[in-house]
């Protein structure tokens, strides 16, 4: 009896055995779990609905409970659908055989599924706002999710889960309209911590790649971290404008040839909003071409443009401040130098620093009359800070070549590119005419000191002479208030003269030279002497004497051969309207090219062979005129000479029309005209039978560079001519 027990007990347990291998390798089918898992969907959403094919029971002798697998079911909520590859769960071994089983874990494969679809379908479990945002910007796209889930007693699902997945083919429209497309990663999902890898994606033709980008939740925000790159690109300009928002108006390229490397990381709260960011980038540019027109003063021949070349560019950014530096090739003209710079902005305020090393250009200074020649190297180094109302300090520009150095301490700039002020300046540099050049400008407190051993002034002389703006020299200052001391022991106004003993002292009053006193030498010990004076009825009295007028007449390219002379030069000047009085005395002139034509059709042949030879004299020459908004009115222009005397009045427009009419007189002409005058002429003259009166008439009228004359000879000439005649000849008979 008791082996037959013993028997049925082995026979029992075998069967057992067997039922479990069974269970294990094979499973059963069943239908019991359907009822079961659609219930408990549809307790949380009645718009939830699975369809599921038999339910496969397997044994996991391991942990002895069973698990339940089927293939290909498919999750309805309203119109959408996302077809699953796989789904099983565990359940305890007794749950097959009562109506409250409880599901341990969920385990489940997708197969390709449209991201919108599975977007509404997360929405019907956890409606959130980033999701309805989700649905807003997604587009198009497929996904398929690799999922474990593992629940509690209640029900409720814990926080070890883990959700894998792949993204392919989505298009996403970004609030601005912006589309971003072909978007393509991988992604990893685990309580509060979200990590995506292998990403790529195109926006505005630009690709980006990613390894991995990290998403960690933490109280009301998402922390980001991760790695961005683009491969080269042919960018076109507009789309990086139109990104950025940025005016590349002065960038002269189509495209640019671009790539970078990111590494970010920021905050964003769950209402949308960014803090904490951080950037570090590394870009390359390989052909960036800049248009401005004003390097040209400083690059002879320069082409309006200055083209960039493989520039390297490191960005570190954190919270609204941040470091730029790079290394680029300035090709200018084709001919290349080297570029490094760093740019950081500390909260208000923007502190660069560039040092630009010059081998390859020319540099030119015409201001300096110096030109740095090709080939020859040297250094240029600025530094300074843009602050936050857009003035501009710069506390530093140096530039060296050899033993020429040019040093400028402390410039402050307004927003509107006037000058505050200039703390100091040294120049001491050989210049194109083999001359030293030395200077030095010194600010204490709002006066300022001006020295030199030895300078050419020549330049900055021209400069102020035949600037065609308005203004005055120091019209590049904001509201200049400030008294000023010029001594130079020796400058120079042209390439051969000179002045020693130059001394000035000048008070400046919101741009304007109110008062000044100026006495100097020239080579030829002859005095020059400047004053200006503004009175109690703001008129600014301005008085010339120069003991040598040829240094400062040669000036004027139309006038050559001029000689010896001396001038005066009186002026009154109120509301930016001046009248004025010019005059030189004894001087002699060689070649005058607009003259000699007027002599020529005059058919005076021989005074104007006289002219382009030895040259004609005069005694005098008197000019009466006034200035007003640009316009020259010339009462009169008088000259009297031993050969010839010419009276003209008319207007100059600045850089624009030219009008002048005068008379022309031989002088034994006006010995004549004189000596016919009853009872002066004989005392002057005399009276000679056969002579008679002769003068001619002109016209100079047109544009500067195209100016035409007309010539019309005359019997008589007029009464002003000849009482501007005898007034002349009264005082130098006096």
């Amino acid at each position: 009896m008791l082996k037959k027990l013993y028997q049925i007990l082995l026979v029992i347990i075998f069967i057992i055995i067997s039922f479990c291998i069974y269970l294990s390798v094979y499973g059963i089918n069943t239908d019991k779990l359907n009822g079961i898992i659609n219930e408990k969907i549809s307790q949380r959403d009645s718009d939830f609905d699975i369809k599921f094919n038999k339910i496969k029971i397997f044994l996991n002798i391991g942990s002895f409970k069973l698990e339940a697998k089927t293939k290909n079911p498919i999750i309805f909520y309203k119109k959408n659908k996302i077809e699953l590859q796989s789904i099983s769960t565990v359940l305890p071994l007794l749950s097959v055989f009562t109506q409250d089983a409880k599901i341990e874990n969920l385990k489940f494969i997708t197969k390709k599924n449209k991201v919108k679809d599975l977007i509404e379908v997360g929405r019907g479990f956890q409606n959130t706002p980033q999701l309805f945002i989700l649905k807003k910007v997604v587009k198009s796209g497929d996904i398929s999710i690799e999922a474990k889930i593992n629940f509690s007693e209640d029900g409720s699902i814990l926080k070890d889960y883990v959700i894998d997945g792949d993204l392919e083919n989505v298009k996403l429209r970004l609030l601005n309209k912006d589309i971003i497309e072909n978007i393509k990663f991988a992604f990893i999902l685990k309580d509060k911590d979200y990590v995506i890898y292998n990403a790529s994606s195109f926006y505005q033709d630009i690709k980006f790649k990613s390894d991995e980008i990290r998403i960690k939740e933490k109280d009301s925000a998402f922390l980001f971290n991760g790695n961005i790159s683009t491969s080269k690109n042919d960018l076109n300009l507009k789309t990086i404008s139109k990104i950025f928002q940025l005016d590349l108006g002065s960038i002269g390229n189509d495209k640019i040839i671009f790539s970078s490397n990111n590494k970010f990381s920021f905050e964003l709260s769950k209402k949308f909003k960014f803090s904490n960011i951080k950037a570090n980038s590394k870009f390359n540019i390989e052909n960036l071409e800049y248009l401005n027109s004003s390097l040209k003063e400083f690059f002879p021949g320069y082409k309006d443009k200055v083209k960039f070349e493989n520039n390297v560019v490191n960005l570190n950014y954190q919270n609204g401040n941040y470091k730029i530096s790079g290394d680029s090739k300035l090709n200018i003209n084709e001919d290349i130098d080297s570029l490094s710079y760093s740019i950081e902005k500390k909260k208000d305020k923007i502190f660069f620093k560039t040092d630009f090393e010059v081998k390859s250009n020319a540099i030119n200074l015409e201001l300096l009359n110096y030109t740095k020649k090709k080939d020859v190297k040297s250094n240029l180094i600025v530094e300074g800070v843009v602050n936050k109302n857009n003035s501009v300090f710069l506390n530093k520009i140096n530039f060296a070549e050899s033993k020429n150095l040019i040093k400028i301490k402390n410039i402050n700039v307004n927003s509107k590119k006037k000058l505050k002020r200039i703390d100091q300046i040294d120049i001491d540099l050989v210049n194109n005419n083999d001359q030293i050049s030395q200077l030095n400008i010194k600010r204490k407190k709002s006066n300022y000191s001006i020295n030199s051993k030895i300078f050419d002034g020549t330049k900055i002389l021209d400069r102020i002479l035949f600037s065609k703006s308005d203004g005055n020299f120091f019209d590049v200052f904001e509201k200049l208030n400030s008294k000023i001391s010029i001594n130079f022991d020796t400058i120079y106004i042209t390439n051969e003269d000179y002045l020693t003993n130059f001394k000035a002292d000048m008070i400046v009053n919101n741009d304007q030279i109110k008062d000044l006193i100026l006495s100097s030498q020239f080579a030829t010990k002859e005095d020059l002497k400047l004053s200006i004076k503004t009175n109690s009825n703001n008129e600014k009295i301005t008085n010339l004497f120069a003991g040598n007028a040829k240094p400062l007449v040669k000036k004027y390219d139309f006038i050559k051969g001029f000689e010896s002379g001396y001038l005066k030069f009186d002026s009154i000047e109120k509301n930016k309207v001046s009248n004025s009085n010019l005059k030189i005395f004894d001087f002699k002139l060689k070649e005058v090219p607009a003259l000699t034509k007027l002599l020529t059709l005059a058919s005076l042949q021989g005074i104007a062979d006289l002219l382009t030879g030895e040259g004609i004299r005069f005694n005098e020459l008197e000019m009466i005129f006034n200035n007003k908004d640009g316009l020259m009115t010339i009462d009169e222009i008088y000259s009297l000479g031993p050969s010839i005397s010419i009276l003209m009045d008319g207007y100059i427009q600045k850089d624009d029309l030219v009008s002048l009419r005068g008379t022309l007189v031989p002088a034994t002409t006006v010995n004549k005209v004189i000596g016919s005058i009853p009872v002066i002429g004989d005392l002057l003259v005399g009276k000679k039978a056969g002579e008679g009166v002769f003068g001619v008439s002109f016209k100079i009228k047109g544009y500067p560079n195209d100016l035409k004359t007309t010539v019309n000879p005359i019997k008589t000439l007029t009464p002003r001519f000849i009482t501007r005649t005898l007034e002349k000849i009264k005082k130098t008979s006096q």
